[in-house]
């Protein structure tokens, strides 16, 4: 695809939740952090996403709980719509959601060619880093709020993660994952 001057985006899913964030931290010697234990009651969401190593990110989607074959079908169809409809291949996991038939369908619908990773391989996929980085960003985040006691809605830290993780690093997350891919 890439000789062919087809642009190829990488897509995934992540879940933010309770368990995203740690609950140990280090405190300062002879000082005890405090945290209310109703200020982690975080909603969990999911964070749909694609990004590439010319852009960084290219488009996401945040909703409730783990993404399912409609809601996934819908962000295929925002991605085809953020290219324009122009032919893109799209690199991803084996998660079965992506390999229904309503799925592959809709790959054809959207213009899309779907390039499945090596099964049990995510240091193929950049996104996966990305992710890594996005989640670190998030938990600081978190931190941050709950020790001054701020509201936490996770939406916003989702977006605010989002803002902070530079284009710079999303596009290196994808060169990583295509360096591993041709070593």
């Amino acid at each position: 695809m890439r000789l062919e001057g087809t642009k190829v985006v990488f897509l995934d899913e992540a879940i933010f939740s309770f368990n995203t964030f740690s609950t140990k931290a280090w405190a300062s010697p002879y000082q005890n952090i405090e945290v209310k234990e109703s200020s982690l009651r975080l909603k969990t969401q999911a964070l749909i996403c694609c990004i590439s190593g010319d852009i960084g990110l290219e488009t996401y989607k945040i909703q409730p709980k783990a993404v399912n074959g409609q809601q996934f079908i819908e962000f295929l169809e925002q991605v085809s719509n953020h290219f324009n409809g122009k032919r893109i291949g799209v690199f991803l996991d084996n998660l079965s959601v992506h390999k229904t038939a309503e799925s592959l369908a809709a790959f054809d619908r959207f213009n899309i060619v779907p390039i499945f990773n090596v099964p049990y391989s995510p240091q193929f996929n950049g996104i996966e880093s990305y992710f890594s980085l996005l989640k670190r960003q998030y938990k600081k985040l978190v931190l941050e709020r709950v020790l001054k006691e701020s509201p936490v809605d996770t939406i916003e830290l989702i977006e605010e993660a989002i803002r902070e993780v530079e284009d710079e690093k999303t596009r290196n997350c994808v060169m990583n994952g295509c360096e591993a891919i041709f070593v």
